[in-house]
């Protein structure tokens, strides 16, 4: 059992020191932060980070929606509420 806990305690500790592919392409400039909440490759940016913020912002509006569901205000509110806090404001 204390095996199990120690490869669990590891995993996690790996996945958390890990980038994600969203980290990675912000941090080189590939995918900008806007403020309506979501994000945009730039424009020279290959195919796979372009897929990756339409993926992105995929998600993140489906989380706005039932966000916005849940506390009476519209995606778009929820949106720029999560780009503040994403920039620290």
């Amino acid at each position: 059992m204390s095996r199990l806990i120690l490869c669990f305690a590891l995993l996690l500790s790996a996945a958390m020191i890990q980038a994600s592919p969203l980290d990675d392409a912000r941090t080189s400039g590939k995918i900008i932060e806007l403020p309506t909440g979501y994000v945009k490759a730039v424009e020279s940016s290959v195919a796979a980070t372009k897929a990756l913020a339409v993926d992105v912002n995929k998600r993140r509006a489906e989380a706005y929606g039932r966000i916005g569901k849940k506390n009476g205000l519209s995606a778009a509110q929820v949106a720029a509420e999560s780009y503040k806090k994403r920039m620290g404001g």
